[in-house]
């Protein structure tokens, strides 16, 4: 079925979502399963994520990589065995293999893309991006950025009048950042961001838990008590109590080990002014505290996105439903000005510094003719095997 879709590639988890074409009109966004964002290549360039990735990692760790969306523009690339790999190519390599998993389901490719960026990027690393994309044959593509992709999906649901202030907050299992947007004309322009740089994000939330309750738990291994741990964070979130093995922890008790850390995070909301509404995505933002402490922080109307993990990877999709041709006006950076007063186009900038480039050759992941064949929720294997 005809369709496009909208890819948000975090740390830790591969969210992604589909709009449909049904006729008149487009579907609202579909939420794909999520996956592990882990890639594993094999000595033939075979491609596996998420789940199938994990389980060959066992036997070859040294063909794993966590983390390259991220390190897009780095000066040093992934060693996964013997090759070198860059950030992008991996990165490339997963949206192939989402949209191949897809396709499989809806029948045919997708017509366009989104794929989702942090707000700290520039043209060179979003360049960087497209090209390898490109390169691997995906379709048409567009970047942007996580924020201006949630605020996107809020609008779907709330009507948001121009140069109207929307703070977006997103936390998730490794990464925290926060920006302002304001509403413009026909989308949204960034109009600042701060990342904080000891993130409290879903896996410090983990942390604290897993510490609260080790000793407690007598000979159960650490590794599964950390996941015990992780289960019962989610479970908390809807709960008042929970059990963690033959602990009992109240929802009381994890807001007073989480909110330090929390507050910590959230500090540079306390410099945002005049916010109509701070949006909160990615998966820890399910937490019902963090709703609690941005409304003291800054004041003003909070909502948590309805299931927030997806909600990035939704607002992708929707803005891909553009229509073929459509102009899609830049996300450039503005430059962070208190107050936030009124800014004209041509105050518009891009002010990231080109990153050096390492003094290696390095090798790009190739793909093969179809780029990744799909195998049903495993990885992917070159036409050139059957």
């Amino acid at each position: 079925m005809r369709h496009v879709l909208g890819i948000d590639i975090g740390s830790t988890g591969i969210a992604a979502a589909v709009c449909r074409d049904v006729g008149e009109h487009w579907s609202e966004p579909v939420v794909v399963p999520a996956v592990e964002s882990v890639v594993h290549v094999a000595p033939d360039a075979t491609v596996s994520v998420g789940g199938e990735a994990v389980r060959r990692s066992v036997v070859e760790p040294d063909r794993v990589a966590r983390g390259f969306l991220r390190r897009v523009g780095d000066d040093v690339p992934f060693l996964l065995g013997d090759e070198l790999y860059t950030a992008e190519a991996l990165t490339a390599a997963v949206a192939g293999w989402v949209v191949d998993q897809v396709a499989a389901d809806e029948g045919e490719a997708a017509e366009r893309i989104a794929i989702t960026h942090p707000p700290s990027w520039g043209t060179y690393r979003r360049k960087l991006l497209l090209d390898a994309l490109a390169a691997a044959g995906l379709p048409p593509a567009m970047l942007l950025p996580t924020p201006v992709a949630a605020a996107e999906g809020h609008l779907a649901r709330e009507r948001i009048d121009p140069q109207t202030l929307v703070g977006v907050c997103r936390i998730g299992g490794e990464h925290a950042d926060f920006a302002v947007l304001r509403r413009g004309s026909t989308t949204f322009e960034l109009v600042t961001h701060a990342e904080p740089a000891e993130p409290t994000a879903g896996k410090t939330l983990d942390d604290l838990l897993f510490e609260h309750v080790r000793e407690r738990c007598g000979d159960v291994a650490p590794s599964a008590l950390r996941l015990v741990c992780a289960e019962a964070k989610e479970r908390l979130s809807a709960l008042p109590e929970t059990e963690i093995g033959p602990v009992r922890v109240t929802r009381a008790e994890f807001d007073r080990l989480a909110r330090p850390s929390l507050l910590a995070t959230l500090e540079p909301l306390r410099r945002y002014e005049r916010l109509s509404v701070v949006l909160l995505v990615g998966g820890t933002a399910a937490v019902p505290l963090l709703t609690e402490l941005v409304t003291g922080l800054t004041g003003g109307r909070v909502v948590a996105e309805p299931e927030p993990a997806s909600a990035v990877a939704r607002g992708a999709a929707l803005v891909a439903r553009l229509v073929e041709g459509a102009a899609v006006e830049s996300t450039a950076l503005v430059p962070k000005v208190t107050g936030f007063p009124d800014l004209e186009p041509e105050d518009v900038y891009d002010d990231e510094p080109v990153p050096p480039r390492p003094p290696v050759v390095l090798t790009p992941l190739e793909p093969p003719r179809r780029r990744f064949a799909p195998s049903r929720r495993g990885g992917s294997r070159s036409e050139d095997d059957e």
